[in-house]
């Protein structure tokens, strides 16, 4: 049996308003393994992204509870983060994520140089290969432009060639496409998945759209206000849903109906 990557357990996740502490994430266990892919789903503001960030040591929450295990060491033990190592990020904002004064080149190389994964001459050659990975035309006449200078489709394929670089175990794409056109959302979301299986990586996948789910994920998650209230394979739960919120959510979306 294969040693799980990451285990979540009792995650609780707390935040101060106004001089009241908000539970933002309440009791959440999961687990997942090498090579798996598992979605995460559920409403805006379901608490999706703060556990993400709990998991990436992105969070400002004011508290946050419970045990997050990477191959079988605390992340709390860790000195270092392991974001854009062992874990790679994509964000829902390719604009957001990307930083507009610095051309694509320098955006790609520079974890592989800050990691010492790489020499400036090999970190250039690794950008090429890894634009070219995720179906970038001319990479290097992109390596040269700015983020203003592309589409939204090719900024998000950017930013997951710089999740890449440093070659994670592990992909987290928080909602990666919603950012996009519908048929680049396609493409995108695509191309993930067939990175994720060239690759053998892991993949975490936040979404509020269980089509996306059903196409790529093995496993899903339902997150109700904080909560997981119903996970297993996702043909079992999409198709046969115990909790009445995972009902909802699947008659909501008209999963599985003809148009």
């Amino acid at each position: 049996m294969k040693e799980r990557l990451l285990f979540v357990e009792n995650l609780c996740v707390s935040f101060s308003m106004e001089g009241m502490e908000i539970q933002a994430v309440q009791d959440v266990c999961f687990d997942l393994f090498p090579g798996e892919s598992v979605g995460i789903v559920g409403e805006s503001g379901s608490g999706k992204s703060t556990i993400v960030q709990a998991i990436t040591r992105l969070s400002h929450a004011t508290k946050v509870e419970g045990s997050i295990v990477w191959e079988g060491v605390n992340l709390n033990d860790l000195k270092n983060s392991i974001l854009g190592t062992k874990i790679g990020m994509v964000f829902q904002d390719p604009l957001s994520s990307l930083n507009p004064t610095m051309k694509i080149s320098q955006q790609i190389e520079e974890g592989m140089i800050y990691h010492k994964l790489a020499n400036r001459k090999e970190a250039r050659q690794k950008s090429l290969e890894l634009l070219q990975l995720v179906d970038i035309s001319d990479p290097h006449l992109r390596l040269a432009q700015y983020p203003h200078e592309l589409s939204g489709g090719m900024r998000q394929r950017v930013a997951i060639a710089i999740a890449l670089a440093c070659n994670p175990r592990l992909l987290i794409a928080d909602e990666p496409t919603s950012a996009l056109d519908v048929t680049t959302q396609a493409q995108v979301l695509k191309l993930i998945q067939q990175i994720q299986i060239k690759r053998n990586m892991s993949l975490l996948l936040i979404t509020h759209d269980l089509k996306v789910v059903a196409e790529i994920c093995d496993r899903i998650l339902v997150l109700h206000t904080g909560k997981i209230v119903e996970q297993g394979p996702v043909q079992e739960i999409l198709l046969s849903p115990k909790h009445p919120y995972t009902q909802m959510l699947i008659k909501a979306q008209k999963w599985g109906q003809k148009e």
